[in-house]
């Protein structure tokens, strides 16, 4: 076969692939329609009308009510799309028309946002930008909250303290916050604390007080201040300078030794108006701790055949009673209208690892699910599995509880977004939703 017959084959292909093609252009069927949406890929709900992950406000579709509506509002609700640096209450008027809300502020850009509780609508609070917030500590009944951050300004990173009290008079700040007068949001005083500060904790009682630990060479300070950064005084000092404070009450703060897995830790209570300090507990690997309001209860872990066995221990009785739970007082919240109750998120398995240490370094991640514990009757139960309600694996830290012991709010630890969940069974608006309206999936909601 010479070339030019070659190439005449060559050519007759070529016009042949070529007309297919055209073809099958011309004569294919429009594509049909697509529904459009309201919501960016994402924001939606799924089926079961859980919401999925989205600011308060951004659900879609129409199998469930929306945040701000008046039907049923779902029991477990991610507040916010980004991650937080920490959640807090602020509850306005008295019962029955007392009002709670969520407060939290973003880590990225510091961001200040409140969203109502018995409506899900969220709002920004707060016109100001702080960046790289590591930590935030709510107080003061909502109106303060204790940020560190890191500030590299100085010729290093240098971390850094304040505290921003929502409502006082704006200031300038050398971080770039807008200061400019705008009715619609909340102006804030800030507040500066020592360079440095390992630890602290705010008043859990909804006192105007914070308690933070300075570290020197060979010693560790404990200081008492107001939200207004007035009446520092020390309460404590130690040689030892590893300690995680908790602050129950205006009268009580606990230390406990920085836990590991294989080194005993003690729980000591520091009085603040004898500034004496008492040895609660001691001798115990991987010690962590959850002091009650009242200072009258104490959860705490140790480390047994290599994982966390939760008991609680009676400060008055000095007894302890194991609660079969495997888990970290980290994860558990005391009940503020009843005190002898505690809420405390369980892992469903345990993968094998270091513990408490790993946890912490963020090498090994649960999905918990919420139990709560009568420490007078010692029965335990289970009153949330996330997944039931179609919602993704929570590792569920930083809990808080409503006056009312009603909602519980909490931070996933893997996505740093803020949660909350509603203990109690809502209750239907009346004369808005009858219970002929109820369809299947709002059920899955409640």
């Amino acid at each position: 076969m010479n070339q030019k017959t070659l190439i005449a084959i060559a050519s007759l292909v070529i016009l042949l692939i070529v007309g297919v093609g055209a073809y099958f252009y011309f004569t294919k069927k429009p594509a049909s329609t697509l529904p459009t949406s309201t919501t960016f890929p994402g924001e939606g709900r799924p089926s079961t009308g859980f919401p999925a992950t989205g600011t308060g406000g951004e659900t879609g579709g129409g199998d469930a009510p929306a945040p701000g509506s008046s039907s049923v509002l779902p029991r477990l609700y991610e507040l916010h799309k980004l991650p937080v640096a920490g959640v807090g209450f602020a509850e306005t008027g008295r019962s029955p028309n007392r009002t709670i809300s969520a407060r939290y502020i973003e880590r990225g850009l510091g961001h200040i946002f409140e969203t109502p509780l018995e409506t899900l609508a969220e709002s920004r609070i707060v016109n100001e930008t702080r960046s790289r917030i590591m930590e935030a500590l709510w107080g003061n009944n909502g109106k303060s909250v204790v940020i560190r951050f890191v500030d590299e300004k100085e010729g290093g990173a240098i971390i850094k303290a304040s505290i921003l009290n929502l409502g006082g008079v704006s200031t300038s700040f050398a971080r770039g916050t807008s200061t400019s007068p705008m009715s619609d949001f909340i102006k804030t005083e800030e507040v500066f604390l020592p360079d440095y500060i390992p630890f602290m904790a705010t008043a859990e009682d909804g006192g105007d007080k914070l308690f933070y630990l300075e570290n020197g060479v060979g010693v560790s300070r404990g200081s008492i201040a107001t939200f207004k950064g007035l009446g520092v005084s020390t309460i404590f000092n130690s040689a030892f300078t590893e300690w995680l404070p908790q602050f129950p009450n205006q009268q009580l703060v606990t230390l406990t030794t920085k836990p590991s897995a294989t080194v005993p830790g003690h729980l000591f209570f520091v009085d603040l108006k004898t500034k004496s300090v008492t040895k609660i507990l001691g001798g115990r690997n991987g010690l962590t701790t959850l002091t009650s309001r009242n200072g009258k209860l104490t959860l705490f872990a140790e480390i047994k055949n290599g994982v966390p066995e939760l008991s609680f221990y009676d400060v008055t009785k000095k007894v302890s009673h194991p609660l079969y739970l495997q888990t970290l007082p980290e994860k558990c919240v005391w009940g503020v209208k009843n005190t002898t109750l505690a809420y405390c998120a369980v892992p469903q398995t345990i993968p094998s690892a270091t513990y408490p240490d790993q946890w912490y370094q963020g090498l090994v991640t649960f999905s918990d699910s919420m139990w709560e514990i009568d420490t007078t009757t010692f029965n335990t139960r289970k009153i949330l599995v996330p997944s039931n309600l179609g919602a993704p694996a929570l590792d569920i830290i930083n809990l808080a509880l409503s006056s009312n012991d009603a909602y519980l709010l909490f931070m996933n630890k893997v996505t740093g977004t803020p949660w909350v969940y509603t203990i109690a069974e809502p209750l239907l608006p009346k004369a808005e939703v009858s219970p002929s309206a109820i369809t299947p999936d709002m059920q899955k909601l409640r």
